[in-house]
């Protein structure tokens, strides 16, 4: 997934990009079995029913890049995001932990022991993800998290720790990393527990090593804090089964409209398509027009498919709350829930 930002040059640190040529690395599920619908996607059957009758969910990339973009994470307005939510119909939210640079938005004493770091120096001291449930939960809107697959690969402290390579660049990983990994993603999963609906992890490419048994590493660790949470692994520009530890399908797409379910399943993962809304990942504009997007994600979820739309946060106090949505944004995603049909395809 690579990132772009409309952020003023001066913040434009806080945001960094992806290696190019990563997005279209070839996904593990041209070397699976063939499995019928539902068999072997998740420890608990049928955990992802309800995100096929959820249909539609936002996605937001808010990722510090310094210490002082860690500090906006005290000022991200979470009431003022919970009623833009509400107002487009999202049924479910997916926030970035953090991704290349090494910041969280959430505390992690795990991460802080094995990098080094002292409390709040590299892990956000507000509990983002748990405010977020406190406010979300009542709407009725589902929490999920989103994490790399491998160590902030910016972050050449990190990388030493956690016995990497150093480089601003994908390293590749092991056995070994992936278990020191899973106790920084179970710290998390053990304090959420079923507050938090499910996950999505970015970078399971093959050129980093990614394979089958570190799926499952990953995956026992999320469902070791909640064994109904459902889990994913992106390949890359890709709408396949990746993993059989995987529920749904990572679904990274940047020109989705060509792309549509055939039926729920991808080869026993539920069909789930991630794409950003805006002219590329975390902006704030719209790229095309309404009702193609209300046409496509209606196709999509009439064959039992969800879709979750990226949306660009917003960063400067001057232009509103921090942590909000453009909206015009709000309008387009609105007019998509409303455009969905009445009865959910079983």
């Amino acid at each position: 997934m690579r990132i772009k930002s409309t952020l003023p040059t001066s913040n434009r640190r806080q945001f960094l990009e992806r290696p190019a040529g990563c997005a279209l690395v070839v996904g593990l599920s041209s070397v699976l079995p063939a499995s019928t619908p539902g068999a072997g996607t998740a420890d608990v059957p049928h955990a992802a029913d309800w995100l096929k009758d959820a249909r539609l969910g936002v996605f937001m990339r808010f990722l510090p890049g310094d210490a002082q973009g860690l500090a906006k994470v005290e000022d991200f307005d979470v009431p003022a995001l919970t009623q833009q939510l509400k107002v487009m119909g999202a049924s479910y939210f997916v926030l970035t932990l953090g991704q290349n640079s090494g910041f969280f938005n959430s505390p992690n004493a795990v991460y802080d022991g094995i990098v080094g770091a002292a409390p709040g120096e590299r892990c956000a001291r507000r509990d983002l993800p748990l405010d977020l449930y406190r406010a979300l939960q009542p709407e009725g809107i589902r929490l999920m998290l989103y994490l790399p697959c491998q160590t902030p690969n910016a972050d050449r402290r990190a990388q030493r720790a956690f016995g990497l390579p150093e480089g601003r660049k994908d390293q590749p990983i092991d056995d070994e990393f992936a278990h020191k990994w899973a106790k920084v993603i179970h710290e998390w999963s053990a304090r959420y527990g079923d507050k938090v609906a499910g996950w999505w992890f970015d970078g399971g490419y093959q050129h980093v090593r990614f394979n089958e048994a570190t799926a499952r590493i990953y995956a026992d660790a999320v469902k070791r804090g909640n064994p109904r949470a459902i889990v994913t692994f992106n390949p890359g520009v890709r709408l396949v089964r990746h993993t059989r530890a995987e529920d749904y399908t990572a679904g990274e797409l940047n020109e989705p409209f060509d792309v549509l379910p055939t039926s729920r399943w991808v080869d026993g993962s539920q069909w789930h398509a991630l794409t950003y809304l805006g002219s590329s990942w975390s902006r704030r504009d719209t790229r095309q027009p309404t009702e193609r997007w209300v046409q496509w994600v209606r196709a999509a979820v009439e064959k039992g498919g969800a879709v979750t739309l990226d949306l660009g946060p917003n960063w400067d106090p001057t232009a509103g709350p921090i942590g909000t949505f453009d909206e015009a944004q709000v309008a387009q995603v609105k007019a998509i829930h409303q455009g969905l049909p009445d009865v959910v395809p079983k």
